[in-house]
């Protein structure tokens, strides 16, 4: 694992742009629980289907992440779950924004030597999926803090200063004390069919938080099953614990101690743009 080594690489700015697709990460949070979905699927980078499925939810200590967007690549050994594992268990104690921290340095600095492997010797890739200040990568962290539910939400995407000089940018979405409303969503990936439904449907969560995230990733199923597919997997955490809804045997079951990170376990293959 490549440690970071300068976080003045990392620019914070509140920009909009295209998010890379393929994938469906669903995040509900209200005052006293937030619930998390995904759906299975996994793609390469251009979105062709791998017949595979992977669990797109990662629990590190009592914190649980999910993420879309350039996940692992398995010729330079860029591995988000890897890197949040690392990162949120090297200030195991501290508080979660200061996590936060640590892992969006860590991401940077790894983001920087793949943005620049990418350019240089998968250009396509880079075009389609990086270039242009399109998101190509997502992150959500959720758990409970001093009985306070907290959802950070990282975006990240490339920045071109010179021909030689690739920079990238982190936007931040965060749903902390002072979010709006009974239910607050983020939705991550491919959210077209679903963006405004809870709003615009009475009652919508009326059944609970997970029977609604569970609703939202049927229909964007539904909609777009050529990047979206089954089964789905839930989270529910709150103050007293987390516990899984829906859960397919590739998630690990919920436990509060993790195993150390063995970062020469991976085989190296492709850019997937899934979690795996």
């Amino acid at each position: 694992m490549r440690l970071p080594s300068l976080l003045s690489s990392l620019f914070l700015l509140a920009l909009t742009a295209t998010s890379v697709r393929a994938t469906t990460i669903v995040v509900a949070r209200s005052a006293t629980e937030i619930v998390i979905g995904a759906d299975s699927k996994v793609t390469d980078t251009f979105g062709n289907d791998l017949n595979k499925r992977a669990c797109k939810i990662l629990q590190v200590g009592n914190l649980f992440v999910a993420f879309e967007g350039l996940g692992v690549d398995r010729k330079t050994g860029f591995n988000v779950p890897e890197i949040s594992k690392a990162a949120l268990n090297f200030r195991a104690s501290g508080p979660m924004t200061e996590k936060l921290g640590v892992l969006t340095g860590f991401l940077v600095s790894e983001l920087l030597i793949e943005l620049a492997h990418l350019k240089t010797n998968e250009p396509e890739t880079y075009f389609r999926k990086i270039e242009g200040g399109q998101l190509f990568l997502r992150l959500i962290v959720a758990g409970f803090e001093k009985a306070r539910p907290l959802v950070f939400v990282r975006s990240f995407r490339a920045l071109q200063f010179n021909p030689g000089q690739i920079g990238v940018s982190v936007i931040p979405d965060d749903c902390l004390d002072n979010c709006e409303g009974a239910v607050v969503t983020r939705f991550l990936g491919e959210s077209d069919a679903i963006d405004g439904l809870p709003e615009e449907t009475p009652d919508f969560w009326k059944a609970g938080l997970s029977a609604g995230v569970r609703r939202l990733i049927e229909a964007e199923i539904a909609a777009r099953s050529e990047y979206v597919g089954p089964p789905i997997d839930i989270v529910r955490i709150s103050k007293s614990g987390a516990q899984w809804v829906e859960r397919k045997p590739e998630c690990a079951e919920i436990n509060i101690r993790q195993k150390p990170l063995n970062s020469q376990s991976q085989t190296r293959r492709s850019v997937i743009y899934s979690h795996q």
